[in-house]
């Protein structure tokens, strides 16, 4: 069926640090603003699961996908309220092998704020809140420098622990740091996901790496809304 793929925003950690702004962390006073703006453009604030959905349906007019990467606390604790209040749900990629951890991984050329990541209770409160638990990996690699010795490992593991302590399939994958390749792109296809979501880089231009636009601290309602007439832009792909 050919379609457009609807937008979809990424974001990260909903916290107000100490240090002062981060491209990781949007305030919490930042993040309601922006889904208070989307609410007033007639946008819903949906999770991917339910975007997936309506893509294939040709029903997705007034959604936007709204995802959080990392699976960092402060998502339950502060985002979920927000989108609850006003009747919109988002999916979250946590990194399976790292729950209830620190985020140590790599961040790209920032100090690296610690940040607690939600423990396996706290995603079982994520789904019971009715918000959607997608995969990031085992440990938050860039997929193209692995082999496929250790690609496959990375991203069946994580959707078979994150199934076990969810009790339900784990549906959707997002890359880390946005890095994909052809070789990822199948071990994902491989590993049974419904979708995968990716940043900018494409190499199938399909739902196995569905574009998102990064938002953060530094976005007003209005640069929000500029943002998402690019991505519209860049999005009209095949959705299969």
């Amino acid at each position: 069926m050919n379609t457009r793929l609807p937008q979809v925003l990424m974001y990260h950690s909903v916290t107000q640090l100490d240090d002062g702004p981060t491209p990781l962390c949007v305030s919490p006073e930042r993040f309601e603003k922006h889904m208070l703006y989307l609410e007033r453009r007639n946008l819903r604030g949906v999770s991917m699961r339910e975007l997936h959905l309506a893509a294939r349906t040709g029903s997705t007019r007034g959604l936007i996908g709204l995802t959080f990467d990392d699976g960092y606390e402060d998502f339950l604790d502060t985002a979920v309220p927000v989108l609850k209040s006003l009747g919109f749900s988002a999916t979250v990629f946590v990194v399976a092998g790292m729950l209830g951890e620190e985020n140590t991984w790599e961040h790209r050329g920032e100090s690296r704020p610690r940040l607690r990541l939600l423990d396996a209770e706290g995603i079982r409160e994520v789904s019971r809140q009715g918000m959607e638990v997608g995969s990031h990996t085992m440990s938050h690699p860039r997929l193209p420098d692995l082999d496929a010795e250790a690609l496959d490992p990375e991203v069946n593991d994580s959707r078979r622990i994150l199934g076990e302590v969810l009790g339900m399939p784990v549906e959707g994958f997002c890359y880390p740091y946005g890095d994909l390749d052809g070789a990822a792109v199948q071990a994902v296809r491989r590993a049974g996901y419904a979708y995968a979501c990716a940043t900018k880089k494409q190499v199938e231009h399909d739902i196995y790496d569905w574009p998102r636009m990064f938002v953060g601290e530094k976005d007003s309602s209005l640069r929000l809304w500029a943002k998402l007439k690019g991505l519209s832009r860049i999005a009209r792909r095949t959705v299969s």
